[in-house]
């Protein structure tokens, strides 16, 4: 019986430590993301890096790590592959649609920002200029899970953006993805508090 029960507890503990997104909690140091990757981070700049979490997704190829001398892991981004598509952006918008609908799963309904600049001229607004107005900055498709939505893992907001890259009417883009926990506030006043 002993031992059932410490297996039971051995295996809750394991699940909530990897229970975060890609198993990184908010408040970890370098050294604890580190022990959570497949390699050593690489350092970017002002506290990024770049990492590769053991447990990662498929679609997404490129973590970085936002911490925080004082407050650790505040925030976390990953960039999918480079996702070729037409001018409709269809691609890129079916591939949106997947990972937001996997990402409800665990956080709930998101909000949708899938609008496009009021003040283009109709030939603009045309579905056959959709990757063009996304590339433009004209377009926005993008799915936001705010604090409102009591969000687990100690996080703040959960985000997902479509990104033009390269070709003018058709050519390829990215998702990112951004999870912003609790003390991502403490670390902004503090890099304001110099205003």
């Amino acid at each position: 019986m002993k031992k059932i029960l410490f297996v039971f507890i051995f295996g809750i503990i394991s699940a909530l430590t990897f229970a975060a997104p890609f198993g990184l909690k908010m408040g970890m140091t370098i050294e604890e993301i580190e022990k959570a990757c497949e390699e050593e981070p690489s350092f970017l700049e002002d506290g990024i890096y770049l990492i590769k979490p053991i447990k990662s997704h498929p679609l997404f190829k490129y973590y970085a790590a936002y911490v925080n001398e004082k407050t650790g892991l505040y925030q976390i981004r990953a960039m999918s592959a480079t996702i070729a598509t037409n001018k409709y952006g269809t691609e890129l918008q079916n591939a949106f649609t997947n990972v937001k609908d996997r990402i409800a799963k665990t956080y709930g309904k998101p909000k949708i920002n899938n609008k496009i600049d009021s003040s283009l001229s109709s030939y603009y607004q045309k579905d056959e200029n959709w990757f063009y107005t996304l590339k433009e900055g004209s377009r926005e498709l993008s799915a936001v899970w705010a604090k409102t939505t009591a969000l687990a893992d100690n996080l703040n907001i959960v985000a997902l953006e479509c990104i033009a890259d390269s070709g003018l009417y058709e050519g390829s883009g990215h998702l990112v993805l951004y999870y912003y926990f609790n003390n991502a506030d403490i670390v902004e006043d503090e890099q304001d508090s110099v205003f």
